[in-house]
């Protein structure tokens, strides 16, 4: 018997004694009760402090354990992994018949390809872990997690012994305390052909069009002659034989940098030494010259941007003009500019992945955004609780509940079996159907009013009419839904229309959602009397490709809005868009002159014309609001703020003629979008530091050289990057 914590015995010398003295027999006629007694209570103390001791009965163990750690990181490559299943298989074949052998392969991540087992025959390791790394710590610990504990425990680690990532010798002292022997198989990559790049060199800042070196090293164990090219945004821009000696090699190569923005240059090697990782090296800069802006348009096309686009060119701003259609759908693509500037764009054009992308841009890249408003922008767009909402200086909904009129508002779902099928991301319908209805009922205040049907070949209640107060108990009821069934939407129009009309709400408002498949009949003449006579309004909304005709008519007859939407994505933000219009108080429209503070975007624009209306935001509390609009109400028209890396403006009017015709015909109107778009542009980002990023060994490093403005080194600084990752669809 052993004991872990021996020190702990020294309880049984002053325990023992007092227990003894105060269960010692003092009554003649009681006295072998109290002796019985007496020995259990020392027995159970004695036991008790023991276990405190850490008591242990040590046997020996009559079979052994033994765990493979095999590296299969690229550091190793496929021959060395060879040899290592070469001696794993002769270690078998010695094994006893007790004994007992697992493998684990490693390389950024660790895995198990063999469990604990008494068999000699070794299959072919087939698994293949992220070589991108060597994180032997991860090895270690799943091989602890992996032996038995009645056997002599063993690890064997066949690899280079150059672990990248963990902590390998935190995990190897873990193994020594719990008695895990561990050996060492050293396997070496063979010394054979290969060529790699090992540093692609471009300068950190460049001017528009101007020439500047390339500098490439590569290392070679060979003489030989490879082809090298250079590509930029997946363009080849350079491409020749270069010969290699062994040894060192630096290659200086003259470009051009091209038009301003984020550059990046791709250095490929063609080479067939096996090891492909090592041919592909890349160099980043950012070329300074013009500041180009994107200026991404709406479904209003060119009456939105007639007088916006002329102001900012009058400012010498590059613009390039694209619809919501073809907004880039990587970061990277968004990069080669220094603003974007979306122009009365509604939510519902912008995928969830682009919103994303544009995300990353500002807050990880540094660039800025400008959202120009309209009647497809702001709540009026869809942008309530999706990414482009939290980019901005506001929030769409409108917080002072007495402004708005009581809304009593119905959500008639489609739960046919056709529901059920997906979308190219493996969604079912109706589970965007119940996001959407959750996402719009938290757009409502609590004195609303909500009911949620749904309709097969019948209809039914999900939840009645009633207050929107315990919104939580209404979602829950949502989450139910489940599709099945034919489709009767005439059946969930009549079982909505028998209720509604008795509700004493002032607005009152259906949003029907299906995928159309059912018979129209009845359909057009109920939806225009329930507006006619008792001024319901009904909005469709048409989910998937199938659209049928009636159902355009429908939304025409009730006075609503119709919807035809291939991409269900953005159901959530159709129906929060719906909600914002049923409610008729986002959009305010009468004359008045912003009430300013003072700002750089305002610098030497002191009397501002009329406006004749926006839409109604929420600022948030870190905004700076630059311009507010009439009493009592002072909603932000102008609004700033950081978000991350990069600066977001927020205008609620328009830069029409609708909402902002005195603004269009007004002198200073090119001087004060120039100065907005301008904001966003290089004020928020650092001229004192310089970056770079290199290769080596597998893993990236980042240099940055930190000045002061009189170019004296700064040391100590505590930095903060971000990596964003872009991938073309």
């Amino acid at each position: 018997m052993i004991f872990t914590t021996p020190s702990a015995l020294l309880l049984l010398l002053i325990i023992l004694p007092v227990v003894g003295y105060l269960g010692f027999p003092r009554n003649r006629f009681r006295r072998v009760r109290d002796i019985s007694s007496l020995a259990l209570r020392v027995i159970l103390f004695a036991l008790l402090i023991m276990a405190l001791a850490g008591a242990q009965l040590v046997q020996s163990a009559n079979r052994s354990a033994v765990v493979f750690l095999v590296d299969a990181s690229d550091s190793l490559g496929g021959v060395g992994q060879s040899q290592a299943e070469a001696y794993i298989r002769q270690s078998l074949q010695s094994m006893r018949l007790d004994d007992l052998a697992g493998i684990i392969v490693f390389g950024a991540d660790a895995q198990v390809v063999r469990t604990m087992s008494d068999s000699r025959e070794l299959a072919p390791i087939r698994s293949q872990p992220n070589g991108g790394n060597t994180d032997l710590e991860a090895a270690i610990r799943l091989g602890l997690a992996l032996l038995p504990q009645d056997a002599v425990r063993r690890m064997v680690i066949l690899s280079d012994g150059l672990p990248t990532t963990g902590d390998a010798l935190n995990a190897a002292q873990l193994a020594q305390s719990a008695d895990v022997e561990i050996s060492y198989m050293p396997y070496e990559r063979p010394q054979g052909t290969d060529i790699q790049i090992s540093s692609v060199d471009v300068p950190p800042n460049l001017n528009e069009d101007q020439e500047f070196d390339l500098i490439v090293t590569l290392d070679s164990t060979i003489s030989a002659t490879v082809n090298m090219t250079v590509l930029s945004s997946e363009d080849i821009i350079y491409q020749q034989p270069v010969t290699v000696r062994e040894g060192t090699n630096s290659y200086t190569i003259r470009l051009l940098s091209g038009t301003s923005g984020f550059r990046d240059f791709k250095v490929r090697i063609d080479n067939t030494d096996g090891v492909y990782q090592n041919n592909t090296l890349s160099a980043f800069t950012r070329v300074e010259g013009i500041p180009r802006v994107l200026v991404v348009v709406g479904e209003n096309g060119d009456e939105d941007t007639r007088y916006i686009i002329p102001a900012l060119q009058e400012n010498g701003l590059e613009v390039t003009t694209i619809s919501s259609e073809a907004f880039p759908t990587t970061s990277a693509g968004l990069a080669e500019y220094e603003s974007v500037i979306l122009v009365n764009v509604p939510a519902t054009r912008l995928s969830n992945q682009r919103m994303e992308n544009l995300r990353a841009y500002i807050s990880d890249l540094g660039g800025g955004l400008v959202v120009i408003g309209g009647d497809n922008a702001y709540g009026l767009g869809g942008y309530y609780r999706t990414p482009l909402e939290e980019m901005l200086p506001v929030e769409m909904q409108i917080k002072d509940q007495e402004r708005l009129p009581q809304l009593t508002i119905a959500y008639m779902i489609d739960r046919s079996g056709s529901m059920g099928a997906l979308t190219p991301e493996g969604i079912p319908y109706i589970e965007l159907a119940k996001e959407a209805i959750i996402r719009s009922l938290e757009f409502l205040q609590p004195t609303d009013r909500a009911a949620v049907g749904s309709f097969d070949t019948d209809a039914y209640w999900i939840a009645e009419f009633q207050d929107v107060e315990d919104r939580v108990q209404l979602q829950r009821l949502v989450g139910t839904l489940r599709s099945s069934g034919g489709t009767s939407i005439l059946a969930g129009m009549r079982l909505v229309a028998e209720t509604i009309v008795n509700e004493p709400a002032e607005i009152k408002h259906i949003i029907l959602l299906t995928d159309g498949g059912a018979d129209s009949a009845g359909l057009i003449p109920l939806t225009a009397e329930l507006y006619t006579q008792h001024n319901i309004t009904v909005s469709v909304i048409s989910i998937g490709d199938a659209e049928s005709s009636f159902l355009p008519q429908m939304a025409e007859a009730g006075h609503g809005n119709y919807h035809a939407i291939p991409d269900a994505s953005s159901v959530p933000s159709i129906f929060t868009l719906e909600t914002v219009l049923a409610t008729r108080s986002y959009i305010q429209e009468q004359p008045f002159i912003p009430i300013i503070t003072d700002h750089p975007i305002l610098q030497g624009l002191e009397a501002l014309p009329q406006l004749y209306g926006y839409v109604a935001t929420t600022p948030r509390p870190a905004a700076q609001i630059v311009m507010r609009g009439f009493e009592p109400y002072s909603d932000p028209i102008l609004a700033t703020w950081q978000y991350g890396l990069g600066r977001t403006v927020a205008f609620m009017s328009d830069a029409t003629a609708r909402w902002g015709a005195d603004w269009v015909s007004w002198s200073n109107f090119s001087r004060f979008w120039g100065q907005t778009v301008r904001w966003t542009i290089s004020e928020g980002r650092s001229e004192n530091l310089e970056t770079r990023v290199i290769y080596e060994d597998g893993s990236a490093r980042i240099l940055v050289d930190a000045r002061d403005n009189d170019g004296r080194f700064l040391n100590g600084l505590a930095l903060q990057s971000n990596v964003v990752y872009s991938e073309s669809p």
